[in-house]
C-alpha cells in the first residue's frame, strides 16, 4: 500500500506536471508509473482491475509529517533553517527569486536555500548549494512540503522585517557620513 512516506520531491513535482486534460484512468496510470518507477509504456498494458487496486487517495490530503529540524540525506547531515540569522545572504537573495516560483516546482531548491550541512555534533559545515540543488529531489516529500508550507507562512513577514532592518542601516550610514545634508559625498 503507497503512503506520503513513498513520494519524493522529484514525483511530487513530475505528478504536479502531468497535464490538467488527461482523463482520470490515463492520469492514474501516469501517477503510478512515476510513483513505482516504471515505464508508463508497461503501466497502460496493465487491466483496469491492476490499475485500480493502487490506492492513490492520499495524494488528495496533505501529508502528516512531524517537522524534524535536522536530517541525513546521501550520507550528509543537514539541518533547516530556523530563523533569517542562520541564512547567507546569497540563500536569501536565491529565495526571493524563487518566491514567486510554483512552490512544488522549486522545492527542491526552497529546501537547498533553507538547509545547511553540519557535521556528526550538528556544527555547520562548508556547504555546497548546487549539490543540493541536484540531489534534494530524492528527499521524502512529507516532511519538506510542510516545512516549505511553515517557512511560506513566514517569509512575507522575514521580507518586511529585513526591509525595516536595512532602511535603518542606511539611515544610521546617513547620519554617521553626512554633515546634516542628504550627500555621501560631502
Amino acid at each position: 500500500m503507497l503512503k506520503w512516506k513513498d513520494i519524493t520531491i522529484g514525483m511530487l513535482q513530475e505528478i504536479g506536471e502531468l497535464p490538467d486534460d488527461l482523463n482520470p484512468i490515463e492520469k492514474t496510470a501516469h501517477t503510478v508509473a512515476i510513483i513505482k518507477g516504471l515505464p508508463y509504456e508497461e503501466v497502460e498494458k496493465w487491466t483496469l482491475n491492476d490499475l485500480r487496486k493502487i490506492d492513490l487517495s492520499f495524494l488528495e490530503q496533505e501529508p502528516k509529517h512531524r517537522l524534524k529540524w535536522t536530517f541525513k540525506h546521501k550520507g550528509k547531515r543537514f539541518k533547516l533553517v530556523k530563523n533569517a540569522k542562520s541564512m547567507e545572504a546569497h540563500h536569501f537573495i536565491e529565495l526571493q527569486e524563487l518566491g514567486d516560483s510554483d512552490k512544488i516546482e522549486a522545492l527542491h531548491k526552497i529546501i537547498a536555500c533553507l538547509s545547511y550541512r553540519v557535521n556528526i555534533f550538528g556544527r555547520k559545515i562548508e556547504d555546497d548549494y548546487q549539490w543540493k540543488v541536484e540531489n534534494f529531489k530524492d528527499l521524502p516529500a512529507p516532511q519538506f512540503y510542510k516545512y516549505s508550507l511553515f517557512f511560506s507562512a513566514l517569509y512575507p513577514k522575514l521580507l518586511k522585517t529585513t526591509l525595516t532592518y536595512l532602511k535603518g542601516e542606511v539611515k544610521k550610514a546617513k547620519e554617521m557620513f553626512s554633515d546634516g545634508s542628504d550627500s555621501l559625498t560631502d
